[in-house]
């Protein structure tokens, strides 16, 4: 007698929202001029918003091919930078340490990894 494949219950293959997951970025640019490291997303403007890396206070452009920069000032100390792209989507260029400062995985992650004393760079150990 064959056996026949269970079904799969649909709830089960239905992936969590994009909310709840972080921007990934596509690359990460380096300014001598301005001396700062930042990383390059291309996301939708409603994805961006949520990710809360750009303040309320920036409008969005709104044209494709349209952009606006944010130096760095007091009310908001890092270098920002939209861009909205042919396809609708916007590129969001923007200092990594904005982005770091609110990774708080990243910072368990380095946190863990530092507090590890078996790890040779850790415990001071010569190669």
């Amino acid at each position: 007698m064959k056996a026949k494949p269970k079904p799969i219950p649909t709830q089960a293959s239905i992936s969590r929202p994009h909310a709840n997951q972080p921007l990934l970025p596509l690359n990460c640019w380096r300014s001598a001029a301005i001396g700062i490291s930042a990383y390059v997303f291309e996301e939708s403007e409603a994805a961006i918003r949520r990710s809360g890396l750009v303040p309320e206070w920036v409008s969005y452009p709104t044209k494709p091919g349209s952009g606006i920069a944010v130096p760095a000032h007091h009310a908001f100390p890092n270098y920002l930078k939209l861009l909205r792209l042919k396809n609708g989507r916007l590129r969001l260029v923007i200092d990594a340490r904005t982005v770091l400062r609110r990774d708080t995985r990243f910072q368990r992650f380095v946190g863990s990894l530092m507090a590890d004393s078996t790890l040779s760079l850790v415990r001071g150990e010569s190669e």
